[in-house]
């Protein structure tokens, strides 16, 4: 065990050492000086661009790519980050391919037979050598499993979650050096875009994962006609293998070839766009990276989305968020993608809002007099990103993740039917959630939502003060309650705590009151529900009570 901490510190300094020499090759020697790091004496440093020709993004992007694949896997995620790059990085770091040459199929066949135990004839009657993609994490060869069924196998390339897990680690202390040493970069928390990175990466590695993801799809569209999601062989599934069901298609490239299929490509981008938009604002689960690589259309029309290694998430709130920022930017209302902005932001500093608003609606005002299906989403949501990255508003992950999503998808879109708008299908789907969130369920479940923390807060208030009268005791600090003054103060809050639980119950009483009428249940009293009107009189007389009460202390 000694033997190998000392291997694997010695392999980690040999990394170092030449992640080092690729940073100050590429012109970036500045910043390993800036980060503390002291290069040994003699050591050369080699420029790549002596003549100055290439630009800094053009440089990062063959700095990524000589670093290997977790630091390609980085620039990728980078590339959907425009809160956080210019736009010129952004348009090079799109640039970077995950294209690897294949390995070898004995040791495909090795880490079959490893992974799934025994010869792997047991389980596949035939498998291609020659590999239909290679990337960086693995490679994908077609197979015929023995009751006949035609699969593919992901297959995890070897060695990769030792390279992988390494070079994570050298980014983490990379990103710690960062913020200890530039102050300026603490604002977009290094340190936790890394340890998320790392978060991810770890998940892709694990083809399990990968393949619980096509399991949620397969049952979130089990019910949709448009859409088909390949089966799972978990039987041949394990953490650095996975076997799905080969579909026979078209590439969204190969659709024009494709025309005695008498496929619609308008139909297949609305069905496309559809599903993204179910994905978003129904599941809440959704394919982060639906480029045409990762699209396949069946001959009957059905669309199949593939690679489930890169998911999204989200919960209620940003749902509700994404909602108000399409409403927004449909209504063309600045205050409301401003106000969106502002309360989904990470940022810890406020930016000059009224400037920020000035800034969206100059944007805006380029659209002005056009209709929604003439508005560019992709152009207009970029304007947007680029307005954030000027103001440092930094957006949550999964949040910008979406929005590539709906992009991509637009892209698509637009390569199958030119006058294609992801807007025009997008705009029911938000206004169905905003609709949803002034149904009576939504309000009821809001309330009881309410009230319940209102309760919390309400019960954390005696641990509070015996935390302060332990406090006291500790320091010394005697607080005598026969003190002249003291029991009123105590009587004060006391009358404090009723009036707040007394102003709960009729806030209680007006929204169940409210839910009940809207509701129209019975009995009825000239046509109002008796008991609505019975919870409005009750908390009327008893809010008439609470306002005396206060009057006639004199303190509001």
């Amino acid at each position: 065990m000694f033997k190998s901490q000392i291997s694997s510190t010695y392999h980690q300094a040999k990394r170092y050492r030449q992640i080092m020499n690729v940073l100050i090759k590429y012109g970036f020697g500045y910043l390993v000086e800036k980060v503390g790091i002291i290069m040994p004496k003699g050591f050369k440093q080699k420029n790549i661009d002596p003549s100055g020709k290439l630009t800094t993004p053009q440089k990062i992007v063959m700095m990524l790519e000589e670093l290997g694949p977790t630091f390609v896997k980085l620039g990728q995620v980078l590339s959907t980050r425009p809160d956080l790059l210019p736009p010129d990085y952004i348009k090079e770091l799109k640039k970077l391919q995950d294209n690897v040459a294949p390995f070898d199929f004995n040791e495909a066949k090795a880490e079959i037979e490893e992974e799934l135990g025994g010869n792997m004839r047991n389980i596949f009657l035939v498998i291609d050598k020659e590999p239909l993609a290679a990337a960086s994490i693995g490679q994908v060869h077609k197979a015929v499993l023995k009751n006949g069924d035609e699969v593919v196998i992901k297959i995890r390339r070897p060695g990769i979650e030792e390279i992988v897990n390494a070079d994570l680690e050298i980014m983490l202390n990379l990103a710690r050096l960062v913020e200890k040493h530039i102050p300026e970069a603490k604002i977009y928390d290094p340190v936790g875009k890394i340890e998320e990175f790392a978060d991810a990466m770890h998940k892709e590695l694990d083809f399990t994962r990968e393949g619980y993801n096509i399991d949620k799809f397969r049952q979130n569209f089990k019910d949709d006609e448009t859409i088909y999601v390949p089966k799972v062989y978990w039987e041949a599934t394990s953490k650095k293998i996975l076997t799905l069901e080969y579909i026979r298609g078209y590439k969204i490239s190969e659709l024009d070839s494709a025309s005695e299929n008498n496929l619609d490509k308008r139909k297949i981008a609305e069905n496309g766009a559809r599903a993204m938009m179910k994905q978003i604002f129904i599941h809440g689960f959704f394919h982060a990276d639906p480029h045409p690589g990762n699209i396949i259309i069946r001959p009957d029309g059905k669309i199949v989305f593939i690679d489930f290694g890169i998911v999204g998430r989200i919960d209620k709130y940003t749902k509700d968020k994404i909602a108000d920022l399409m409403i927004g930017i449909i209504n063309k209302d600045v205050k409301k993608i401003t106000d969106v902005l502002l309360e989904i932001s990470q940022s810890e500093q406020e930016p000059d809002i009224s400037k920020m608003e000035l800034d969206i609606e100059d944007l805006l005002d380029r659209y002005y007099g056009k209709e929604l299906k003439d508005v560019n989403a992709s152009e207009l949501l970029n304007e947007v990103f680029i307005i954030v990255a000027k103001y440092k508003i930094i957006l949550p992950s999964n949040f910008t993740l979406l929005l590539k999503a709906i992009i991509t998808i637009e892209g698509v879109g637009l390569e199958l039917c030119p006058d294609f708008n992801i807007f025009e299908t997008a705009k029911p789907f938000a206004k169905r959630l905003l609709r949803q969130r002034y149904s009576p369920e939504y309000l009821a479940q809001s309330a009881v939502s309410t009230m319940q923390e209102f309760n919390k807060s309400l019960m954390l208030i005696p641990k509070l003060i015996n935390g302060l009268y332990q406090r006291t005791k500790i320091n010394s600090i005697k607080i005598d309650f026969d003190t002249p003054g003291t029991s009123k103060v105590i009587i004060e809050l006391h009358k404090m705590v009723n009036r707040l639980v007394f102003s709960l119950i009729v806030a209680a009483l007006i929204i169940g009151s409210s839910l009940i009428i809207q509701a129209n249940v019975g009995p009825f009293f000239y046509n109002y529900p008796l008991l609505g009107v019975a919870g409005f009189i009750i908390a009327g007389f008893l809010g008439v009570w609470l306002i005396i009460s206060i009057l006639r202390t004199g303190r509001m």
